[in-house]
């Protein structure tokens, strides 16, 4: 077991339907991708489908670049490997307007999306709603 497993299940709650991992820390966005990483590992190996990453409270990195989000979404559905639902509460700037992650994680049959909050993070997972990759216009 690796350090970021090893912080992935320290900050990883099991709730009624569906497991939480709420990572605190400045990190590097390599680091908070490896974290998320091992929560999904976690929760597919523990047969968890749905999984509420809180990553509000992770900072020190800046917003991921397009192509990083199309490494980083692709990793987390291959390693999900359909199994684990994943919704993401992360904070406004490092969201894409255009949520281009969403579209890839649709694109490669991950239900997965993001959100503002880990309120509207969980009423998506907890639903069953399909994703969202448009943003709703203001």
């Amino acid at each position: 077991m690796n350090l970021q497993t090893n912080k992935a299940l320290r900050d990883f709650q099991l709730c009624e339907g569906y497991a939480c991992f709420a990572p605190v820390g400045s990190v590097s966005l390599l680091n908070a991708v490896e974290l998320i990483t091992a929560a999904i590992i976690f929760a597919r190996d523990s047969q968890i489908k749905r999984l509420l990453v809180d990553a509000t409270q992770l900072d020190g990195f800046r917003s991921p670049s397009i192509p990083e989000r199309y490494w980083i979404v692709r990793k987390w559905a291959e390693e999900s490997k359909n199994v684990v639902e994943v919704a993401v509460a992360l904070e406004r700037s490092l969201i894409d307007p255009e949520r281009f992650g969403v579209q890839v994680a649709i694109n490669l049959g991950m239900r997965a999306d993001i959100f503002e909050t880990k309120l509207e993070a969980l009423s998506w997972l907890i639903s069953g709603a399909k994703p969202h990759p448009l943003a709703p216009r203001d």
